[in-house]
């Protein structure tokens, strides 16, 4: 039962479904983004070739309808490596693949933390085929996190003009919540953050003040049609 428990909230942690407003103190976050790349895999042709750069532990993975999806990531960082699963490792800017490789690139989260966002970039687009695709997530309004390795934040102007630098065409980047999830994510976030690493704490914490804050700030945030200040920006992209 206790290795059930585990599994379903490790399932909603990533890829929370509606309901996992009451478990996960991300919710508003990271169901924006699970929504999101889950409607770009579904585009995608099945057997493609996917990169997952900045791969964590693949959370992704079983979206993409694909035998051959690579996961590369740095030594260290802000994970414990026994979290990650990395077909690959490199120095976080030098992709060891050669060009043309990939039909799809996927990096979530991972360019607020690189010294060299824009080469990092380049080469995304150096490993994908031509026609290839790119998903990429970046916070906008978020703490800092993983540090000391959390470097920037993107507006939706910023992440346009750094993939058009390199080299990427009919780039589509939009914001993720308003102002209303934005600021009930963060206070959720920072209560259940704050209170310690007791279990039956945080649930209380969790059933008490994460949960109603966040089905809050989610309805108001749709009343208003997502206005104002986002959590994070998406973009999508494609190599000529």
């Amino acid at each position: 039962m206790r290795k059930k428990i585990k599994l379903f909230l490790s399932r909603n942690l990533f890829q929370p479904q509606w309901y996992a407003v009451i478990i996960n103190p991300y919710f508003i976050a990271r169901r924006h983004l699970f929504l999101a790349i889950r409607k770009f895999a579904l585009a995608q042709e099945k057997e493609k070739r996917v990169l997952d750069v900045g791969c964590g532990n693949k959370p992704y993975r079983n979206l993409f309808a694909t035998k051959e999806y690579i996961g590369i990531d740095i030594a260290g960082g802000g994970h414990a490596e026994r979290a990650k699963q990395v077909d690959a490792y490199f120095d976080g800017l030098h992709i060891p693949f050669s060009d043309n490789s990939f039909d799809v690139v996927i990096c979530t989260q991972v360019l607020e933390h690189s010294t060299n966002p824009d080469g990092l970039l380049k080469e995304m687009h150096r490993v994908l085929t031509p026609g290839g695709a790119l998903f990429v997530t970046v916070p906008f309004v978020w703490g800092e996190h993983e540090q000391p390795f959390d470097f920037r934040r993107y507006t939706t102007f910023g992440l346009r003009a750094i993939c058009l630098e390199a080299g990427f065409t009919s780039v589509n980047v939009r914001a993720t919540t308003g102002i209303f999830g934005t600021i009930t994510q963060l206070f959720s976030a920072h209560v259940f953050e704050v209170v310690g690493a007791k279990v039956w704490l945080r649930a209380l914490v969790m059933l008490t003040v994460c949960f109603p804050v966040q089905l809050c700030g989610t309805v108001c945030d749709t009343l208003l049609c997502h206005s104002g200040a986002s959590l994070d920006t998406i973009g999508t992209a494609n190599k000529l």
